[in-house]
């Protein structure tokens, strides 16, 4: 699954979807607060600082859907639905919906996802890849160090990083498990202030991302909203980009890189945007 709630959902609801859109497990969905539509939407990418300009609220993640023959999508590795446009035909529906609890009609043919509902306390966790689902971030590999350990330069990361706004993380080599936030916007040339326990070497490999292993960091996701975007352009005043408290980055394996945080409150306060 994409996004999935570590703890602290307040509860789960069945929610209508939007006209037209598709929906998939585990992706993060929204209540729309710049156009108001009709039901559940992925997530938008975000626009303005900490996503002023769009003051969408993020709503919680997908965990399930109502269609009775189930629907699953190789690129995603999940299960998905389908809402029809809004000018098909909904009375007599082709399609069978089936299982939805609440205050919902059962009668009523229309498609909807069961979400995990998210708000400022809720920790999620999201995979890490760069452009596409599936796409771990880049290896780095040293071609030349400073020998105190404080610096490497490698390969290009692709993404313009900003001081202490990224994680760099030593992945082989004599310092292989350690983390360090790095100083440079460089996209080959990593330094960072405190010192490796051991000498670098040429041939040590490294990984890094534009987030903060602990607390406050800015991210943003791909446009599907199904995984953490690796490269974002970090900001210690977000521009286009989410602000998470971040309680646990682990890079320490290929494709399987990720990110557990929990929204700033900011993101659920959007009618300040609207003033």
């Amino acid at each position: 699954m994409a996004f999935s709630v570590v703890h602290g959902s307040p509860q789960t609801l069945w929610c209508p979807i939007e006209d037209d859109v598709t929906l998939y497990h585990g992706q993060l969905v929204q209540q729309n607060m710049s156009a108001p539509v009709y039901g559940v939407e992925p997530l938008d990418v975000a626009c303005g600082v900490f996503n002023e300009t769009n003051y969408d609220i993020p709503f919680g993640v997908v965990i399930g859907d109502n269609q009775k023959n189930p629907l699953y999508n190789s690129t995603y590795k999940a299960g998905y639905i389908t809402a029809p446009a809004v000018t098909d035909a909904h009375d007599g529906s082709s399609l069978d919906y089936v299982g939805v609890e609440g205050p919902w009609s059962k009668g009523d043919p229309i498609p909807m996802v069961k979400v995990a509902v998210i708000d400022p306390c809720t920790v999620l966790r999201g995979p890490i890849y760069h452009t596409a689902y599936g796409t771990p971030p880049t290896l780095l590999t040293a071609t030349s160090i400073t020998a105190a350990g404080l610096a490497a330069t490698t390969n290009s990361d692709g993404f313009t990083g900003e001081a202490r706004m990224n994680t760099i993380y030593c992945r082989t080599g004599a310092n292989a498990g350690s983390y360090r936030i790095t100083d440079t916007s460089s996209t080959t040339v990593h330094t960072w202030a405190r010192s490796m326990r051991n000498e670098l070497a040429v041939g040590d490999t490294f990984v890094h991302v534009p987030i903060r292993f602990q607390g406050f960091s800015t991210i943003d996701f791909d446009s599907a909203a199904m995984y953490i975007d690796g490269f974002h352009t970090p900001a210690v005043v977000g521009t286009d980009s989410f602000g998470v408290i971040v309680y646990r980055l682990d890079l320490s394996e290929a494709g399987k890189e990720y990110c557990e945080f929990r929204f700033i409150a900011n993101h659920f306060c959007q009618v300040v945007g609207l003033a």
